[in-house]
């Protein structure tokens, strides 16, 4: 058996790609870097936005028309669950989400099971980065290239509703992976001698609430495991800062604090009127304080975040609020992105729609008011 891995998605989605490859090497067959002469070809995609669906859709037309006449073109990743109906003109042998990836299984037909296939720390699909952040680094590229080395994920899924969202279709619920599963990696990563670990999740902030634990628990476990290294929290949600803000403030002060390098916490808007119609839990002025009081608490661990330009109904009122919370709580970097609608999300039925060339205004203005802090998506 021959086959073909690709993968168009985020780091988690890189992961599984990674992992589809260490069941292929683990049943002993042969992989392509190509999907010519391969029997199966397997493409992990990414539906997040309509620019990383539409380059997904572009990669499997790319894959379809070089398969062989007897070749079997597998979909997996979030693509499948988010917008099924957009891959029915392809002939596709199977699909399968993250939170069904077993299907596999039944696809195949391998003797050595998925089951049997840990989940892994790197990911070949990702860009290589071996060794601990350099001093000279921005606090962006410090966590881009933690992003692309050593990684825990520590949990799938997650607990929120975002009217934006179509991810939780392809993910679900949250599940955590257990604790001492996350520490026991992390101790043979370290011990390996990586410098940086990422941890990884939809919403790292609600690991273990699905077990009765909380991630500030694992937090506090893991960087009191020996070695020289960073720890980079991923997407951590500001609301679980604000319920449990002493907690974090503790750890974060601690004799291990200093091991936290930094967190993205995604804000999406500094408008408490658009962050109810997001259905984002808490209200600008309590992420920024909490946000602030951190900074001041631990002013080593740097601060990313997210913002969405554009949402329905944002009026220009809603949009200077956002960047007075961005000068406000002065995040190390941003990421902007361009509101994208999915016909199918909740937030697609809302009135007032942005136009492109309000947005387009909007993301010019935040690109100069932040400067090389920015990322502009979309």
């Amino acid at each position: 058996m021959r086959v073909y891995v690709d993968c168009v998605g985020c780091e988690q989605r890189n992961l599984d790609a990674q992992r589809v490859v260490d069941y292929l090497k683990a049943n002993e067959v042969d992989i392509s870097d190509s999907p010519l002469g391969c029997d199966y070809s397997i493409i992990i995609t990414c539906g997040v936005d309509s620019s990383n669906e539409q380059r997904s859709l572009s990669r499997i037309e790319q894959i379809s028309k070089s398969i062989p006449k007897n070749g079997k073109l597998i979909v997996g990743g979030c693509l499948p669950s988010i917008s099924p109906s957009r891959l029915s003109k392809y002939d596709i042998y199977g699909t399968f989400s993250p939170r069904d990836i077993y299907v596999l299984n039944d696809l195949l037909g391998l003797s050595v099971t998925l089951d049997d296939i840990s989940y892994p720390n790197r990911s070949r699909f990702d860009s290589e980065q071996r060794f601990g952040v350099s001093s000279d680094l921005s606090p962006r590229e410090e966590y881009d290239m933690a992003k692309r080395g050593f990684k825990l994920r520590i949990s799938e899924g997650c607990l929120g509703n975002c009217s934006y969202c179509m991810i939780r279709k392809a993910t679900g619920r949250l599940k955590s992976e257990s604790p001492d599963s996350i520490a026991k990696q992390m101790k043979d990563g370290i011990e390996m001698g990586e410098r940086t670990v990422m941890l990884m999740a939809g919403d790292t902030g609600a690991y273990g609430r699905d077990l009765g634990i909380r991630f500030y628990d694992l937090l506090r476990d893991l960087i009191s495991v020996h070695g020289d290294y960073q720890v980079f929290i991923h997407d951590f949600n500001v609301n679980w800062l604000i319920r449990n803000l002493d907690e974090y403030i503790d750890i974060f002060r601690s004799r291990n604090g200093h091991k936290i390098r930094g967190s993205n916490f995604p804000m999406q808007s500094g408008s408490n009127r658009i962050l109810r119609l997001m259905r984002r839990p808490y209200t600008a002025e309590d992420a920024i304080s909490a946000l602030k009081r951190t900074r001041t608490s631990a002013p080593h661990i740097f601060q990313g975040s997210h913002i969405i330009v554009g949402f329905p109904g944002e009026t220009n009122e809603d949009f200077e609020r956002t960047l007075e919370m961005l000068d406000d709580v002065g995040f190390d970097f941003v990421t902007c992105f361009r509101y994208s609608e999915h016909e199918m999300s909740d937030s697609a039925s809302l009135p007032d729609k942005v136009s492109n060339d309000v947005v387009n205004e909007r993301l010019d203005r935040t690109a100069n008011s932040l400067g090389d802090k920015v990322k502009i998506i979309g």
